[in-house]
């Protein structure tokens, strides 16, 4: 099939979806802090900070001066936007690589973006980046995107990222998402625009459980799932079993930690479980060696959507020990401070608000869009579509539950612990880390 998702006109014998290479996963898991010698100490990070410099404040600007100038009369040519990989919509054409949200960008404004999808894991990305962010240098990118936990908690806290205008996002403004703003980590959006988003929740295969999964607790089920079959997301894993025994991750204490933990050494040490994973979950899960697991939403939702595995995206109910839910995640662009074009930056983020820009993210990342208008122009997609297949599958990303939750769906999800204090850390990753070891 073609590939009538993308503006420029595609080569049709090298960019059929799915066809030109197995997609792997969009998210590597966050490393636990304080394991091996590489790890970054938050506390450390912040007293590095206050001990060595006071030119900066939030949004690397010296203390008391203003915000940097986001006037798009003042924009550069270009923008260096530091991404994950599979995470924005993308075109083949004359036998090129091209990302067409970007080129209309550059169309409409004259401004090149220079895309990278270098990003694959928060811990390391912000690691590169610490000897120029202490240094108070520009790190050569404009716009990262970094999901909400420890690293964007330093970024804020250290005066790493720059404030934004909000009087230049009106994009944002007229057409965000409720779960996008005002997120708990940056109240009123001021340093913050999400990206996309998505849930942790369970994937499974239809045609290797032995009936279908409707709970964390039939992970550990051997009449549900065959032996040595269940996959865990070591990261993820301690919200979403939170979350499941009714825990509000946001306020959890250390014993409610060990009351996961416990929870999650009996799966460890049950029949069903194959093993944990730092990443590489839907390898195996696509080689058939996992029939359920512990999963990403988009993941999940391409395989079944535009290829067809057997494959179903759930949040998890109630079971005889956990009450349900799913953990959601945000994934965010932010501006570096120092950075040589932030006029431009801002206004390339809040060009991704416009909902025909957004679509053509979403209907290629299949994660949470954080444009609720686009589900109807993904809809009327479907509807014009010629090709029957690519109408379906563009039908079935306009209908997911997964992709544009209700209230009832929000009602059942929550974001992970923040963990502010070198000490929460130490004591979480205590708790958490080790049962994975050996």
């Amino acid at each position: 099939m073609t590939d009538e998702r993308t503006q420029p006109t595609p080569d049709p014998a090298s960019f059929m979806r799915g066809m030109t290479s197995r997609r792997m996963s969009r998210r590597n898991m966050l490393k636990y802090a304080g394991m091996g010698a590489g790890s970054l100490s938050l506390a450390s990070i912040l007293a590095a900070c206050s001990k060595s410099s006071t030119t900066t404040g939030p949004g690397g600007q010296t203390s008391g001066a203003a915000m940097p100038n986001y006037d798009p009369s003042v924009a550069g040519t270009t923008v260096n936007f530091s991404n994950w990989p599979l995470y924005i919509d993308k075109a083949r054409v004359n036998g090129e690589t091209v990302y067409p949200s970007l080129e209309q960008f550059k169309t409409e404004t004259g401004i090149t973006v220079n895309y990278n999808d270098e990003i694959n894991d928060n811990a390391q990305f912000f690691g590169e980046l610490l000897p120029q962010l202490q240094a108070g240098a520009d790190v050569g990118r404009d716009i990262i995107v970094i999901t909400n936990g420890r690293e964007l908690s330093a970024l804020i806290r250290n005066g790493w990222v720059s404030e934004l205008d909000a009087s230049r996002r009106p994009n944002f403004d007229a057409n965000a998402a409720l779960w996008a703003q005002n997120p708990f980590y940056d109240d009123g959006n001021k340093y913050t625009m999400a990206w996309q988003s998505g849930l942790t929740g369970i994937g499974y295969n239809s045609d290797l459980v032995l009936a279908p999964i409707t709970s964390m607790d039939d992970l550990m089920d051997p009449t549900k799932v065959p032996p040595a079959s269940v996959g865990v997301l070591k990261a993820d894993a301690p919200d979403l079993v939170m979350i499941n025994l009714g825990i509000d991750p946001l306020t959890s204490t250390p014993d409610q930690w060990q009351e996961a933990a416990n929870w999650l050494i009996k799966l460890r040490d049950s029949s069903t479980f194959r093993t944990a994973y730092d990443q590489g979950y839907v390898t195996d899960l696509t080689n058939k060696n996992l029939a359920a697991t512990m999963a990403w939403s988009g993941d999940v939702l391409y395989y079944k959507i535009w290829e067809g595995y057997p494959f179903e995206f759930i949040v998890p109910g109630p079971g005889t020990e956990t009450t349900g839910g799913a953990l959601l995640w945000i994934d965010n662009m932010m501006i570096p401070a120092n950075s040589a074009n932030p006029a431009g930056s801002l206004e390339m983020m809040d060009f991704f608000y416009r909902p025909e820009i957004a679509q053509m993210v979403t209907e290629w990342v299949l994660y949470m869009s954080p444009v609720p208008a686009v589900q109807e122009l993904i809809a009327q997609h479907a509807k014009d579509a010629v090709n029957p297949d690519v109408a379906a599958a563009l039908k079935d990303t306009a209908t997911s539950p997964m992709l544009w939750p209700d209230e009832q769906l929000l009602a059942q999800v929550s974001l992970g612990r923040q963990l502010d204090t070198d000490a929460e850390i130490q004591e979480w990753d205590s708790i958490f880390a080790t049962i994975w070891e050996g």
